[in-house]
Parts: C-alpha cells; sequence; structure tokens
C-alpha cells in the first residue's frame, strides 16, 4: 500500500484547506466502506501529516489578528480530528495519521543541525542565522521529522518566504496543488489514466499549434476534427 507523508505549513491550511479535507475523509471513505461497486477504482494509502507548532502558531495569529475565517476552521478541523471521538468507537477506521508536534521537541534539535543542513556558504548561514525564532523553530521541527523517520517527509506550503529557507536547508517541499495532483492520481488511478489519454488524444488530434507569450501551449480546435471525451459504455435512450 503506498504511503505519503507531508509536513503542513499554515498556509497549506489557509489557501488548500479543502483539498487536505477531501484528501483525509477520502482516504477514511474508501476503506471502510462496504459498496465495492462505487469503489471498485478507487484505491486507500497510508497518508502521514505531521503538525508543527509553528503551523498552529500562525493558523491562531491569523485567526485572531487576520480574522482568517479557513484558519479559524483550519484549528477546528485539527482540533476535532486529533479528538479519539472522531473516529466513533473505531479505532481502525482511518489510514491516516494526524500527528501533532509537542513543544518540548524544539528544545532536542540544536540549531547547529539546521546550519549544517545547508550549503555551508556564509550567505546561506548568516541568512538563516537572521530568521526571527518563529521560523527557526520551524526549521527545527522540519529537520527533526527529516532526521527522526526513515520515511521521507514532504512540506506542503504555499508561502514564498518559507519555500526559499526551506530550499536553504534541503527541505524537500511542494504546493497544494502538486500534492493533490499526485494524491488524486493515487486515489483514483483509472480516472487518472482515462483524463491523460484524453489530454494526450488532444495534443495529437486537436488541431493548429501555438505558443504564447508566456511560452504556453496554445491548441486551436477543429470542428471538424473534433475529440470528444470519453464516455462510459451503455445504450442511448429513445422513447
Amino acid at each position: 500500500m503506498p504511503q505519503y507523508n507531508f509536513i503542513l505549513e499554515a498556509s497549506a491550511f489557509n489557501r488548500g484547506l479543502g483539498n487536505i479535507k477531501r484528501w483525509i475523509t477520502q482516504n477514511t471513505d474508501n476503506g471502510n466502506t462496504t459498496n465495492t461497486s462505487m469503489n471498485e477504482d478507487l484505491e486507500t494509502i497510508n497518508l502521514n501529516f505531521y503538525i508543527p507548532t509553528y503551523t498552529l502558531k500562525e493558523l491562531d495569529f491569523l485567526q485572531y489578528h487576520d480574522k482568517s475565517f479557513n484558519a479559524r476552521e483550519s484549528l477546528k478541523f485539527i482540533d476535532n480530528y486529533a479528538n479519539p471521538t472522531h473516529s466513533n468507537g473505531n479505532k481502525n477506521e482511518s489510514n491516516v495519521q494526524l500527528i501533532i508536534e509537542f513543544p518540548d521537541i524544539l528544545d532536542l534539535v540544536p540549531w547547529s543541525d539546521i546550519l549544517q543542513s545547508t550549503d555551508g556558504s556564509n550567505q546561506s548561514i548568516d541568512q538563516l542565522n537572521k530568521l526571527p525564532r518563529r521560523l527557526k523553530n520551524f526549521l527545527k521541527s522540519c529537520i527533526y521529522k527529516l532526521h527522526d523517520d526513515d520515511v521521507k517527509w514532504i512540506l506542503i506550503t504555499e508561502d514564498e518566504k518559507i519555500r526559499k529557507i526551506s530550499t536553504l536547508c534541503n527541505i524537500p517541499w511542494c504546493s497544494i496543488v502538486d500534492a493533490d495532483s499526485l494524491l488524486s492520481k493515487e486515489f483514483n488511478y483509472k480516472s487518472f489514466q482515462e483524463t491523460e489519454s484524453f489530454y494526450n488524444s488532444i495534443l495529437k488530434n486537436g488541431g493548429v499549434k501555438q505558443i504564447n507569450s508566456n511560452g504556453d501551449q496554445i491548441i486551436k480546435t477543429n470542428f471538424e476534427n473534433t475529440v470528444y471525451a470519453k464516455r462510459g459504455a451503455g445504450e442511448l435512450w429513445s422513447p
């Protein structure tokens, strides 16, 4: 069974709460439903989400300072899911682990471990040393998970500053969109294959291809060579 391990930064919740909820609920439902006809194409995977202390504090700040609705709902979701009663007494209902960091762990990670994770240049070290304490603690959380477990952890963040300092420390990161694309493929591999096949058909038969000023490919379709999306098998109803 595939397994994915993600460290969730505050911006991932603030901008992608709906995605995170869907990953968790879809994986939970797939693993517990008895209706096999509805889930014959769906895969169940192991998902581990690590929530650093920084993430909780940032969401709390956004909730009160910026009056962020998503931040408030994110904290509510984390609290509800972390509560054992969410499983309705069924301990085996989910392949999802939501791991909330113990704040004391940060004291076990020396700052020198973070500096050693860089390329060693004076510029990188100077940039990290000038960071506020909250960001230093966040890097400690990430390095702790990367070094503590044998599994690979990937940070999900939408914050450009977090991405930059994570890159300095060689912490692998991705966006909500990247993670969603990866997990969507795992959850419904057959559907993904059909979509990919349709996309390739568009590229091959769609029509004249052009490149716009941004370097993106544009396909101008020909009505005489229309490519239709794949439809399920069945008979056309007639009165």
